[in-house]
């Protein structure tokens, strides 16, 4: 007898149990979405970005945080603020090295919010700083891998510190390989680069001894709005200029078939 109530006893409670999980099925929110997915792969990046006048660095180190941050500007964006960023790490080089308007500016428009953040992320890939704008419903952006004159000459004037130089490996497909950072102020020395509005500039180094000394030449900006003069690292030349603030300047330049093969020099000022 014993036995059999328990047999009752179980079978009651199962089938009670039953009846509770179909209740709180029936009770959940047909309307209700899936909680997305978090891409915890890793990638390292250190986004530069300005909304308006206001600049901020972020270091992300995942393509989950990445995905955050650029729906965090696109809502900036649509609030009405012009968004601008730049990944000041890049690890991706895809710009065709031969064909004639590779680095010419791209633009894009859609109404759709998921296509401007993918077109967003390619253009990162391609080592561009991106711009983005909303109106009227439409998501508006441009890309460029040098700053329009317009935009460099309002921001350059004055001195900058040259923070450091990141040299990186460039391969046969125009992916960025692992690189070296050399920052002149190691030893204890500084260096200064001034840009006149008359077109002239000085380099100032003030050497851990105590001794300086400083150099003069001209600056100008080309048509395709590279930063030119003889005074710039590597043998000076023309650079790209890839992000310009009230801030931070970040020039590069890419050598193809030096001795060492296929490089990309990267430039980064602070403004003093």
């Amino acid at each position: 007898m014993i036995k059999t109530k328990v047999m009752k006893t179980t079978l009651r409670l199962t089938a009670l149990m039953a009846v509770l999980v179909l209740a709180f099925a029936a009770c959940e929110d047909p309307n209700k979405k899936p909680t997305p997915e978090v891409d915890n792969t890793p990638k390292e990046r250190v986004i530069v970005y300005k909304v308006g006048q206001n600049e901020t660095q972020q270091s992300l180190a995942t393509e989950g945080e990445w995905n955050a941050l650029l729906d965090v500007l696109c809502n900036q964006a649509k609030q009405g603020g012009e968004v601008t960023f730049y990944n000041l790490k890049p690890s991706s080089y895809h710009q065709d090295k031969v064909r004639s308007g590779a680095k010419a500016a791209k633009t894009f428009s859609t109404t759709n919010r998921e296509e401007m953040k993918n077109w967003m992320k390619e253009m990162e890939k391609e080592g561009r700083t991106v711009v983005v704008s909303y109106n009227n419903g439409t998501w508006n952006g441009m890309a460029y891998a040098s700053a329009p004159s317009a935009v460099t000459a309002a921001n350059i004037i004055g001195t900058w510190h040259f923070n450091c130089v990141v040299v990186k490996a460039i391969d046969a497909d125009g992916q960025l390989l692992g690189g070296e950072t050399f920052i002149p102020d190691f030893d204890g020395g500084f260096m200064y680069y001034s840009f006149l509005e008359d077109g002239t500039m000085t380099v100032t180094v003030n050497n851990v001894d105590g001794s300086s000394f400083t150099d003069n030449s001209s600056w100008s900006l080309s048509d395709e709005g590279k930063l030119c003069s003889e005074l710039l690292p590597n043998g000076g030349g023309c650079w790209d200029v890839n992000w310009i603030s009230g801030n931070t300047m970040v020039l590069s330049r890419p050598d193809f078939g030096s001795e060492d093969g296929d490089l990309l020099y990267q430039l980064q000022f602070d403004r003093q």
